[in-house]
């Protein structure tokens, strides 16, 4: 697994490109797609890697590899609930920027435009696990109850499903602060950072903490979105204020991640320091890379199928970590090709039902 782990750095480094000059250039595109296509690709890389060994480790002989347990110690306690963050910023930071351009008409749009077209999505990957499970015979270990919660997120059948549960709650938030702040996009956002604190609470009586504990990075994705022009300006004023602000981050987040098992705060703390120093990085490291932006545009898709190739492989007891990991992230890459064109067309047709263009 370490050797798949530096394969990513090793993607990381591809193509990257430094401003000019280098000590006070800046890099205005770091928010625009190709950038955070990139950066979302890494982490995806890390949630395939994060999956792979969740389910491996039930096999000895997986860590007896001295390069296995490396990642596995690393993953554990380093990256954790991290390698979600920065799918969480920039959708905040998209969904604002859409909602900057569009006003209000995109804020109406967003129960049918991202509540319903993400849920029935993912209810489109949900079959398909049911439909594994059937085959494999593991459909004996689900409820009815369990199998119809699931197309809602709140329990799963093998699939992923807390984090597009978190995402569905965050656009309704998203929705009702802005129908109470309208175009006053600060107390909006207010209203999405109180709203988002209070499903952090109501979801830590009822799940446990990896349900919740990053969920505040849309929120701040949110007012980087507001902030932006400012923050920009800011940095490109005197290039001492970008060095003294990412030191401080950099420094902070060092320290909260030192102390992140002594309480949630921390933890918490440290996460959202993360997300905003990958974005500070990114404003003086251009990562074009075309591999990673391909990664980033099939988010969803590979997010949500990738356990489907590796629940099949270990029904027939394919645990070599190697062929593991290579079969399951073509065939996830291939699904996630047809998937995306049947979801274009669902979409389609939930845009034509709720008429939006």
């Amino acid at each position: 697994m370490t050797v798949f782990l530096l394969i990513i750095v090793a993607l990381c480094l591809y193509k990257i490109k430094l401003p000019k000059p280098l000590l006070s250039g800046f890099n205005d595109n770091c928010l625009d797609i190709t950038v955070t296509n990139s950066i979302k690709g890494i982490f995806i890389l890390l949630v395939f890697l994060s999956h792979v060994n969740n389910y491996l480790l039930a096999y000895p002989e997986y860590l007896s590899s001295r390069l296995n347990s490396i990642y596995c110690n690393f993953q554990m306690q380093h990256l954790g609930q991290g390698i979600v963050i920065m799918f969480l910023l920039y959708s905040g930071y998209g969904v604002m920027e859409s909602i900057k351009k569009k006003g209000t008409a995109y804020v109406n749009a967003i129960p049918c435009k991202r509540f319903l077209t993400t849920l029935i999505n993912f209810d489109c990957a949900v079959f398909l696990f049911l439909i594994l499970g059937l085959f494999l015979g593991t459909y004996k270990e689900w409820s009815i109850g369990q199998i119809l919660l699931s197309f809602t997120g709140w329990t799963g059948i093998g699939n992923s499903n807390w984090y597009i549960f978190a995402v569905l709650m965050l656009y309704m938030i998203t929705f009702v602060s802005f129908k109470i702040g309208k175009e006053k996009y600060n107390l909006s956002a207010c209203f999405v950072t109180l709203f988002t604190f209070v499903y952090i609470v109501v979801m830590s009586r009822f799940k446990e903490a990896w349900w919740f504990d990053t969920v505040m990075c849309y929120p701040i994705g949110m007012w980087i979105s507001i902030n932006k022009e400012r923050i920009f300006s800011f940095f490109k004023k005197n290039k001492v204020n970008y060095y003294a602000v990412t030191l401080s981050v950099m420094i902070a987040f060092v320290v909260l991640h030192i102390f992140r098992n002594k309480h949630i705060l921390c933890y918490e703390a440290a996460i959202l320091l993360l997300s905003v120093l990958v974005v500070l990085i990114t404003m003086k490291i251009d990562i074009n890379n075309p591999i990673l932006q391909f990664l980033g545009k099939y988010l969803f898709e590979i997010y949500i199928l990738m356990r489907l190739p590796m629940l099949v492989l270990l029904h027939f007891g394919i645990t070599n970590t190697y062929l593991f990991v290579i079969i399951s992230f073509v065939l996830t890459v291939l699904m996630a090709l047809v998937f995306k064109k049947l979801l274009k067309f669902v979409d389609n047709g939930i845009l034509k039902l709720c008429k939006i263009k």
